[in-house]
């Protein structure tokens, strides 16, 4: 009976620690097809990177705990020298998880900085192209100038009727430009506190989860001090 109870026992542990093991080496191939190719003073691929790992870190977790689990019972020398390898490995994690914080703010400030950037170019090129378009406008002294103009901004034909008052057009045709510039504007603003609010959101959330893996892969390299110490059963 106490035979019968221990063979189950020892296969139930097998078990549990060899799904640990499973769930480990997945965890490590993910990491390492993530990082391939590494794409090093990228801050967007280096604050997407961080938090995919972080994503991926309870499975990570989880396969330490199982193949943590029992401690040193049923262990043969092998299994004891990749446990406490094992152990140092939590605190190497530790240490990765903590300095990333920092790392993914500063990425975070450089990505926004350079989506702002990206965004007022576009912006200040197009209300040039608008600038050039009102001079020319206002510069227009007859109906067949102006028509030409306008012919230059649009592949349909148009044509000014001689009844059409010069003046009042060119005021309708500013008036819209102006109104265009205001458009233009707004929606730079508009797609950059959009922007903002989305990868704030992004790194506060990747260095939330940061922190918890620091310390919880601190707490396991603490409480794993048993795997690093070199112990003879005779």
């Amino acid at each position: 009976m106490i035979n019968q109870y221990r063979d189950r026992h020892l296969f139930s542990l097998a078990v549990i620690r060899l799904v640990g093991y499973g769930l480990f080496l997945m965890a490590v191939i993910d990491f390492i097809m993530l990082i391939i190719p590494p794409q090093l003073m990228n801050p967007a691929w280096e604050l997407q990177t961080t938090g995919a790992l972080v994503e991926r870190i309870p499975i990570t977790l989880l396969g330490m705990a199982l193949i943590y689990y029992g401690e040193r019972n049923e262990r043969t020398p092998r299994e004891q020298f990749i446990l406490k390898w094992l152990s140092w490995l939590s605190l190497i994690l530790a240490i990765f998880f903590f300095l990333s914080i920092p790392l993914n703010i500063s990425n975070t400030v450089k990505i926004y900085h350079s989506y702002n950037a990206r965004v007022h170019l576009q912006t200040s090129q197009k209300i040039d192209s608008i600038d050039k378009f009102r001079q020319q406008i206002k510069s227009a002294n007859s109906a067949d100038l102006l028509q030409t103009i306008l012919q230059q901004q649009t592949p349909q034909r148009i044509n000014i009727p001689a009844s059409v008052d010069r003046d009042r057009l060119k005021s309708n045709l500013l008036d819209s430009l102006v109104k265009k510039e205001e458009t233009l504007r707004s929606q730079a603003k508009k797609s950059s506190s959009q922007r903002a609010y989305e990868i704030i959101k992004k790194s506060l959330k990747w260095n939330l989860g940061s922190l918890i893996s620091a310390c919880i892969f601190l707490f396991i390299w603490k409480n794993t001090l048993w795997a690093r110490i070199d112990y003879n059963s005779d």
